[in-house]
């Protein structure tokens, strides 16, 4: 028996909800009855668009397919540009979210799973899942997502956050918004007695420990197992539109380095810079940028490279200046960039350093192609920077898409060789990378950082950056 689940979109009748088959309940057990989205949340009004200048041309009116969807098709008639900000096309589409609900839901039954809870908290790197699964960018606090298999989504949110601004693409209907969160969780899935397997997305890592508890109390007899490895093998490899968006992300830091070429010079703060960096990136639509400095420490037992925020500490002529740059594009994916740059000419060995580091990059870049274990890649960056007499640590990468780090991860050891290899231990077409080897030199007490973005497309792997991986003198 298969039965067909639509969600309603908007709530106006017109039908662009997720179609799927939804699996029988087992025998003996009833049958879940089809959910609705919760009484307490109601249609938000409409925003208008203003008009735009007299002196700028009217964009054209809604194409039939943007009038297919339901909020364009409420406002088109008033308002022809309301349609822009639920753009038809890239990943804010309705296919977009389709193909990542499908990937999903087949994950979901290859592994048994009758749930999965996504876990999300306002920290870099810990909420992409919701917006991977809802286009939900969680701007505060922390909250939850549950797909039950062949059933769209239902989001579990803080009730501080009822008043918060949804996407605008409308892909879930269902928010709840309950007092207690883990309590409220507890319920959505107690009320599903046929849930027996439940996976949550972050169980280790972003989940909260009072929840977690909660949810053991209330489900007695159902199994809570970690499903993060699961959705790391689904987000690994990239759509066009995902590809598309992080593009943009890149375009950003290029910017933002052109300004630093520009401005930087002796005298000049480490905080200064900084300000001057995030300017541009606010200024093009960058968010949660994260700005480090690279230097050497001298620690009591030694000098050691290290990172941190910039400081008041003057650029001197003779410096060498490391900086690393993170920033989410808008359409939420994270790049990075890191380039080594000198005011005075530079001494032989940041010369070599540098060389180490854009030689290990470039053999790193080679060798990723579709199938390439992550291990060689590895191997490949390290005799890469070990044919300029230094080292690197035993990793020196990883991938990216809505969180700043996803597998896979490029390293030795734990990382790739062993049995804790991780979801993801090769690579393919649309995977998404950050390489940033760091060589020491010992003996001369200099370092060397530089990271590029790289994205693997028709069997070739390319950098994201307009800018050479070199050492820059200014």
């Amino acid at each position: 028996m298969t039965r067909v689940f639509r969600v309603p979109h908007g709530g106006d009748g017109a039908d662009r909800g997720w179609t799927g088959s939804v699996r029988p309940a087992p025998h003996g057990v009833p049958a879940a009855p089809a959910r609705t989205p919760s009484p307490r949340v109601t249609p938000r009004p409409a925003v208008p668009v203003p008009a735009p200048p007299a002196a700028t041309a009217t964009p054209a009116g809604p194409t039939a397919a943007e009038v297919a969807c339901s909020p364009c098709a409420r406002e088109a008639t008033t308002h022809p540009r309301a349609c822009r900000p639920h753009s038809v096309t890239g990943t804010g589409s309705f296919a977009e979210r389709d193909r990542r609900w499908t990937a999903l839901h087949r994950a979901m039954a290859e592994e048994s799973y009758d749930a999965l809870v996504f876990a999300g908290a306002d920290y870099r790197g810990h909420k992409g899942s919701l917006r991977y699964l809802a286009d939900y960018n969680l701007a505060h606090r922390y909250g939850y997502a549950v797909m039950f298999a062949d059933e769209a989504p239902v989001m579990v949110l803080p009730q501080n956050l009822v008043s918060g601004r949804r996407p605008a693409t409308a892909w879930v209907d269902d928010y709840e918004y309950p007092y207690n969160l883990g309590e409220g969780l507890a319920k959505l899935l107690a009320d599903r007695r046929q849930v027996a397997r439940i996976g949550i997305v972050g169980m280790g890592q972003v989940m909260k420990v009072e929840d977690y508890l909660q949810l053991r109390a209330a489900l007695p007899g159902r199994e809570l197992v970690d499903a993060s490895l699961l959705f790391e093998r689904v987000r690994a490899t990239k759509s066009p539109a995902e590809l598309e968006a992080v593009k943009e992300g890149a375009y950003i830091l290029d910017r933002c380095f052109d300004r630093l070429l520009e401005i930087a010079r002796p005298g000049m703060t480490e905080r200064a810079l900084a300000a001057e960096m995030y300017g541009v990136a606010a200024l093009l639509g960058g968010e949660d940028p994260l700005f480090l400095t690279m230097y050497v420490d001298p620690e009591p037992t030694g000098a050691v490279p290290t990172f941190g925020v910039p400081r008041d500490r003057e650029l001197r002529p003779t410096d060498l200046l490391c900086f690393s740059y993170e920033l989410v594009g808008p359409s939420g994916y994270w790049v990075e960039f890191a380039r080594m740059v000198t005011f005075a000419p530079p001494r032989e060995p940041v010369e070599r350093m540098a060389r180490a580091v854009s030689g290990g990059i470039a053999a790193a870049t080679g060798a990723l192609r579709p199938g390439a274990a992550m291990g060689d890649v590895q191997r490949a960056l390290l005799a890469a920077i070990e044919a300029e007499g230094t080292k690197t640590s035993y990793w020196s990468g990883h991938g990216m898409g809505l969180d700043v780090l996803e597998e896979p991860w490029v390293g030795l050891d734990v990382v790739q060789d062993g049995g804790d290899a991780g979801a993801i231990t090769a690579a393919a077409d649309g995977m998404v990378l950050a390489i940033h080897p760091t060589p020491w030199d010992e003996p001369h007490q200099t370092m060397g950082y530089m990271a590029d973005s790289l994205v693997i497309s028709e069997g070739v792997c390319r950098s994201l950056s307009q800018h050479p991986v070199q050492l820059y003198r200014v």
